[in-house]
């Protein structure tokens, strides 16, 4: 395994590097009741947080409550899930304490790239330590996410989801080994995002254009499933004034059909469409809110954002209508 890891994620460290540990704090801890897995009621836990703490002690309270809460879940699970820390993150996993360290230190890295590459849209000052939940089987992995989706709903299948409930933090399957360093870099991207009310589209679009800028043998048109005239095919029959509207409100992103996959591929290229003019395009990432898809932030990018959708899929009446969305508007797939 940390040979593996090694040549995915590049040379491991001579030796583990010395966490930045915090001091460890007494935290009160309150928990939601017929969870298959332990988990926390933040609200309750955020209630009875100290009063103040001051910005070093509530990074440890609430980093202590963290480790209280990974650590419940280790017990349950067993067969050798571990806590691992460093600087910024824990991570709950199986990995031995070596291949933990290199996974961290990827986090770590990526952290740090993707901070610089979204500039002031990036907020990483919130108090605790990012959480990363890998798990074994991917049964446990979808046991775990199931907790944040309606009870007997269908959702897509996904190879990582960053969980923005409570304590934000992002989950994937220990089976997506091969292809672990560009999900990081995905979710990594939504949580450094998180403070932002911005449209699923847009969330979406964000993570996958820095995905595939940093790992372009992604996007390479051999990489992909389908041929560029097969997509445009697929959207063509997929999308219409109405069903775009599921786009808009973000509810695409959790259909279980083929509207998952046009979604983010729709998202990835309007995205890269608007960030052309990068002044505009962070003014109106800064603006955009989900309740009506941005459109309301539109002036900042000097043209409606239909045009962006009409560029991709030809003319079409593709304007965002909120006041139609009776089911409300979802954040997507994290």
């Amino acid at each position: 395994m940390i040979k593996k890891l090694a040549r995915l994620f590049g040379r491991a460290p001579e030796s583990a590097p010395v966490p930045n540990t915090l001091p460890r704090l007494a935290v009160d801890m309150h928990w939601f009741d017929g969870t298959q897995l332990p988990i926390p009621d933040w609200q309750r836990i955020g209630e009875a947080e100290p009063k103040d703490l001051g910005d070093e002690r509530a990074h440890a309270y609430w980093t202590s409550a963290a480790q209280n809460w990974l650590e419940a879940c280790v017990d349950q699970l067993g067969e050798g899930y571990r806590v691992t820390e460093s600087r910024d993150f824990l991570l709950m996993s199986t990995l031995e304490e070596r291949p933990a360290q290199v996974f961290l230190n990827t986090c770590q890295r990526m952290l740090a790239r993707i901070s610089r590459n979204l500039g002031p849209l990036s907020n990483d000052n919130g108090w605790g330590k990012h959480v990363v939940m890998v798990y074994e089987h991917s049964d446990d992995y979808y046991a775990y996410v199931s907790h944040y989706y309606p009870e007997d709903g269908e959702y897509a299948m996904s190879s990582g989801m960053f969980i923005q409930a409570g304590y934000g933090h992002f989950v994937m399957p220990l089976e997506i080994i091969d292809s672990m360093e560009p999900v990081i870099a995905h979710e990594l991207t939504h949580c450094l995002l998180t403070h932002l009310p911005i449209p699923a589209w847009l969330n979406e679009g964000l993570a996958v254009n820095t995905e595939h800028t940093l790992f372009p043998q992604i996007a390479a048109p051999g990489a992909q499933l389908y041929f560029p005239h097969e997509i445009a095919a697929q959207h063509d029959a997929y999308w219409n004034e109405d069903s775009i509207q599921a786009f808009w409100s973000g509810k695409s992103f959790l259909h279980v059909d083929d509207g998952n996959r046009l979604s983010y591929d729709l998202a990835k290229k309007i995205t890269a469409l608007a960030a052309r003019d990068e002044p505009a395009f962070r003014a109106f990432v800064a603006h955009a809110h989900m309740q009506d898809g941005g459109l309301n932030a539109e002036h900042h990018l000097g043209f409606p954002i239909a045009h962006l959708v009409e560029a991709v899929l030809g003319e079409g009446n593709w304007q965002p209508r909120p006041e139609s969305w009776s089911g409300g508007v979802e954040r997507g797939q994290f």
